[in-house]
């Protein structure tokens, strides 16, 4: 391993504003002129780089390892490595017949997340079932780990998440809500029920950070289903998001979490 930390960032995600997550992703890292990052958009190359790495960090939709791929990333995190995997990494998602139109927005059907990537998703501890309108929702540290630690619930705009766990992990922040599931085939989600929205899995001897809230949408990135709409920044703008963002790669760097970047 280098002296300097080295992060493996993917950032590739349809019908969101990858472009500002990456550019936002790597000022945070290059906030700290410790960290070297490789920036990609998929996991071509993974089984060079991650052995050569601390962190992988992710910003995905629809975006997966093939086998040997996803083995490299299996042994690096078992062997130590961490993962960070924001938002979306958590999805496969494709569109269910017939074409319906949602606030204006022509679908070619409702949104499915079928389990088509059942060994990511059983490596990554969770996968993405549905999600709500987009709204305010109220997230809650659980906690006492170093990145949540001290910090106060915050309300961000997002997509409400429901995941299902894949494996053993432990919750960082929850939220609660309730209500339709616009656009997808699975909901209503009426039951008030502690929806985990940060987790962490403990695999071998490394670990895994999956957090839920990070949606951002540019005015074009939903075409052609609707020419364009109001830029989304969800959490991005939000001070308490980004000190976790902020604190997660200092945990995937292997540095003290509390320290001032």
């Amino acid at each position: 391993m280098n002296a300097r930390p080295r992060v493996h960032l993917i950032v590739a995600a349809e019908y969101h504003d990858a472009d500002f997550v990456r550019r936002t992703l790597l000022e945070l890292l290059a906030a700290d002129e410790r960290i070297v990052t490789l920036c990609t958009n998929d996991f071509h190359g993974v089984e060079l780089a991650l052995p050569q790495s601390n962190l992988l960090l992710t910003y995905t939709n629809n975006v997966f390892p093939d086998d040997g791929q996803r083995a490299a990333v299996d042994a690096f995190v078992h062997g130590g490595g961490r993962w960070l995997a924001l938002h979306g990494s958590a999805a496969y998602t494709n569109f269910k017949p017939p074409a319906v139109d949602i606030g204006g927005i022509k679908l070619p059907g409702l949104t499915d997340t079928p389990d088509r990537q059942p060994d990511y998703m059983n490596l990554l501890g969770c996968r993405f079932v549905s999600h709500l309108a987009q709204q305010p929702i109220t997230v809650r540290p659980v906690s006492a780990h170093p990145i949540v630690a001290g910090l106060p619930p915050f309300t961000v705009v997002d997509e409400p998440y429901i995941l299902e766990l894949r494996a053993e992990c432990e919750t960082l922040l929850e939220s609660r809500f309730t209500g339709e599931a616009p656009g997808y085939v699975e909901g209503p989600w009426l039951e008030d029920l502690p929806r985990p929205q940060m987790l962490l899995r403990r695999y071998g001897a490394g670990e895994i950070i999956y957090l839920a809230p990070g949606h951002a949408c540019g005015r074009y990135d939903l075409q052609p289903f609707i020419q364009e709409l109001p830029p989304q920044r969800g959490p991005w703008t939000d001070p308490t998001y980004m000190e976790i963002v902020r604190r997660s790669i200092r945990w995937g760097v292997g540095q003290p979490v509390l320290e001032a970047a």
